[in-house]
């Protein structure tokens, strides 16, 4: 990776970590073994998007093979929600797994719960610091708290990233190699791709339950408001803002336009919809690059999402967080061996070319692997680029009534059902402040 594009992160981290990349320092193998008789772990994995669990179990197998005496019981276990309600009947059943890879936005619930551990022990020696130094800052603040406490590590993660039918663009006359990076350029793009060349919608922005808040935070970053939304702790929400507002007019004024649908985006299927020509342009999840590497049968292109006031989106995916019920210290020593492990900057290239998931460190990137794979596929390094920008995802307290019960239907009344964004939003910002006024 040249040297311009790792300052570029570097010179966004700011003071989330005393973050120090050293090239070489992320490849030191994984450690030995805690202790020299035998351990029996289980770990809990997750796949959102179709290759995680293959590649994991492949991890498994190379793990038990370096480290015989810690045996590990791999759970595959649904996607990010199933995954925790899994942790969740273990830990109700007095026997969590000593490691899980979880939902980045969970752990301040699962801080609440005392369901974790900090990593904070487990960071003390020189190896250790310089392992978790060496991941990148925006994917780890949603794992550090206030008090500089570490319940995460990065594992597969992600962002949202703005993908392009070059045919589209090429019909109607745009340059089909450069996508909008303006608010400007892409509503004149999306409208010239209907009008021109063919496009039956010129972008697509998913609206369902479950991520259109994630969508949204972008587009609040965008507007020159606070993206994150939720503070730090989880225990205050912003949303009635002029900047939140402004957000979601434009989102909605997109399904008025007729630019997007003015029904439901769904997230499950809108890659296939960009697939099938839907859509001349799509936002969504760095993960899915590599389902549209594999399947498109159209040139397409990738970059970050385009700017407005600001530019940013929110990261996403998971982070790997060791648990307390049922596990004695001797397991999570040994869950640390295997995050360590499934770390390495080997693995980190391995899952980003295989997945369409950020690569986590500047180790990875410059993994041969890695360099070989953006040469061959060079649209991979927009997914790098847009962590430049990134913001925290929003994360609080009692999430399931904060953003699914309460913001998401108050988004969707306005794209949906067209409700007045401020009423909508001034609405959702008094239940959530009550809700997490239980919490405090």
């Amino acid at each position: 990776m040249s040297s311009p594009i790792r300052k570029k992160l570097l010179a966004t981290a700011g003071a989330a970590l005393a973050f120090t990349v050293a090239l070489t320092g992320c490849s030191t193998a994984a450690p030995a073994a805690p202790a020299d008789e035998e351990v029996s772990i289980e770990f809990y994995y997750p796949d959102q998007v179709g290759t995680l669990g293959t590649l994991i179990d492949g991890y498994l197998k190379e793990f038990a093979a370096e480290h015989p005496k810690i045996k590990v019981k791999g759970v595959y276990s649904g996607d990010y929600d199933q995954t925790l309600t899994a942790v969740n009947t273990a830990i109700d059943g007095g026997k969590a797994p000593a490691l899980a890879i979880m939902d980045q936005t969970f752990v301040l619930d699962l801080v609440e719960r005392k369901a974790i551990s900090s990593w904070d022990d487990y960071l003390k020696d020189d190896e250790s610091k310089k392992w978790l130094d060496g991941f990148y800052p925006q994917f780890m603040k949603n794992s550090i708290d206030g008090d500089g406490h570490v319940w995460g590590v990065p594992f597969a993660r992600s962002t949202i990233v703005q993908y392009w039918n070059k045919d589209f663009f090429t019909k109607a006359g745009l340059d089909p190699e450069h996508g909008p990076a303006t608010r400007s350029e892409l509503l004149d793009s999306a409208r010239a791709t209907q009008e021109k060349g063919g496009a039956k919608y010129g972008l697509f922005i998913p609206t369902s339950t479950g991520t259109a808040y994630w969508l949204y935070q972008a587009l609040v970053q965008q507007a020159g408001g606070d993206g994150a939304i939720s503070n730090a702790d989880g225990t205050k929400v912003t949303l009635d803002t002029p900047e939140n507002v402004k957000a979601l007019e434009f989102w909605a004024s997109l399904g008025a336009e007729g630019i997007a649908p003015s029904t439901e985006v769904a997230w499950s299927t809108s890659t296939d919809d960009f697939l099938a020509g839907q859509t001349a342009m799509l936002w969504t999840t760095s993960g899915r690059m590599g389902t549209i590497q594999d399947k498109a049968s159209f040139d397409w292109g990738v970059s970050a999402l385009p700017k407005d006031v600001a530019a940013g989106a929110p990261t996403g995916g998971g982070s790997l967080m060791l648990f307390q019920e049922g596990v004695s210290d001797k397991q999570r020593e040994a869950a640390v061996t295997l995050a360590k492990f499934l770390t390495t900057p080997e693995r980190a290239a391995d899952v980003s070319v295989k997945s369409g998931y950020i690569a986590t460190s500047d180790a990875a990137w410059n993994d041969p692997a890695m360099v070989a794979h953006v040469k061959k596929f060079p649209q991979a390094i927009a997914a790098h680029d847009a962590v430049a920008d990134a913001i925290p995802e929003m994360a609080t307290v009692d999430r399931d009534r904060v953003v699914y019960q309460t913001l998401a239907p108050a988004l969707q009344s306005v794209l949906l059902n067209g409700a007045d964004a401020k009423e909508a939003l001034s609405k959702a910002q008094a239940e959530i402040t009550k809700i997490l006024a239980e919490h405090k």
